[in-house]
């Protein structure tokens, strides 16, 4: 079986830093072995998770998303910060799953802001919230402060250490997704 990364951006900023920074980590994670993709909320029609008792009336973006999330090993999640932590829209996706798809899921997370004290409100809610869906959340963790100057050039990265943060966390992700798969991790019940 291969094993399958699926980074998920929380933006709804098209072209956003939060999506380049979740494409840096999932590229350590293609370069550790995995498979990747990547979904970025702002380009899909996911509508408000509403607690219907029959979720086959939600449309197919709903259904194409859960699959996704379900078939993967490991995610890497990534959120801008709002007004002290992740976005409603990554929460309405999270909302649309339940532990079915996230279960034993290993998560990388990235939380991006604009001014210096980074994004660490942002992810400690999201951690809180992927524990609720039995999902496992890997020691490191990336938080990006002020996302307006991490870039040298477009689409180079400023800071090697931002770098090796972000290559680090998609190689993590990668291993511990690897060794679950294998049997090598226990995790409790």
């Amino acid at each position: 079986m291969a094993l399958r990364i699926l980074g998920i951006c929380g933006s709804m900023k098209p072209k956003s830093s939060t999506a380049f920074v979740i494409n840096y980590a999932l590229e350590a994670a293609k370069e550790a072995g995995a498979e990747i993709d990547f979904y970025d909320i702002s380009e899909h029609d996911l509508p408000f998770a509403d607690g219907r008792r029959d979720e086959s009336t939600y449309p197919a973006s709903v259904h194409e998303f859960k699959s996704l999330v379900k078939s993967a090993q490991g995610i890497i999640i990534g959120s801008p910060e709002y007004h002290n932590s992740f976005t409603g829209s990554l929460k309405n996706a999270i909302d649309l799953c339940s532990s079915e798809e996230f279960e034993h899921k290993m998560i990388g997370m990235i939380g991006v802001a604009g001014g210096g004290m980074g994004a660490a409100h942002a992810i400690s809610h999201l951690r809180t919230v992927l524990r609720g869906v039995g999902a496992w959340v890997v020691p490191h963790q990336v938080s990006v402060s002020y996302s307006g100057k991490i870039f040298s050039s477009p689409g180079i990265l400023a800071d090697p250490a931002l770098e090796k943060r972000l290559k680090k966390l998609g190689t993590d992700v990668a291993k511990y997704a690897r060794l679950f798969a294998a049997g090598l991790l226990e995790v409790c019940e």
